[in-house]
């Protein structure tokens, strides 16, 4: 099923990111039914990447930093996913937020220890993340072969893994592998219902 899963049952994982210093209100996630706002970023190999360039297939943006905890797990999951998905049509980017050279090496780094095969770019200026209003970490948008917002989930605790993998199964129009497991989604909800430990991460961007 999906290898690294096993990982995850202790994982929590979120970060938020304060609002920008001359804005009295909190960034909003775009929700489902939004339109998914094209971008142009370019993948740690050098290559261009747009949003367009997929249009049709099924497209996840996974939004993270590498030096929160877990990241390594959390990007092993969605290759994961990637690998489970991508002959039914998923493509999935990962948009780091780390800034400056540094972070630039440790976003490379992570996806060699990882061996990740998906496309990964960094935005440091935080210029695609204040598109999809990103506020917390990991950030994941599954955007639908009609280039709308099909499902939006930040954070991470245990189960949110199955919780994506049916969002993404639906927006394909594919049957989940693990759609009959009843005790996993009962573990998610209470997951779901405890308190998650909030850290902030970021620094405000210069306007």
């Amino acid at each position: 099923m999906i290898a690294r899963c096993a990982l995850l049952t202790s994982l929590v994982l979120i970060a938020t990111i304060p609002a920008f210093a001359q804005e009295q209100t909190e960034r909003q996630p775009l929700a489902p039914g939004a339109e998914a706002p094209e971008f142009t970023a370019t993948t740690l190999e050098g290559v261009p990447i747009t949003l367009t360039q997929w249009q049709g297939r099924v497209v996840v943006l996974n939004y993270f930093i590498t030096w929160y905890r877990d990241a390594a797990e959390h990007l092993g999951m969605m290759e994961d996913l990637q690998t489970l998905y991508s002959r039914d049509g998923m493509r999935l980017l990962s948009i780091s937020l780390d800034e400056g050279d540094r972070g630039v090496e440790q976003v490379r780094e992570l996806v060699r220890e990882q061996e990740l095969a998906h496309p990964v770019v960094v935005d440091a200026d935080q210029e695609v993340a204040e598109l999809y209003g990103v506020r917390a970490l990991p950030a994941i948008f599954v955007i639908g072969r009609d280039g709308e917002i099909a499902y939006y989930h930040e954070g991470y605790t245990e189960g949110d893994e199955r919780r994506l993998s049916q969002a993404i199964a639906a927006a394909l129009g594919v049957e989940c592998p693990d759609a009959g497991d009843e005790d996993n989604e009962v573990a998610g909800a209470d997951a779901q219902e405890a308190e998650e430990p909030v850290c902030n991460c970021f620094r405000q961007r210069e306007e």
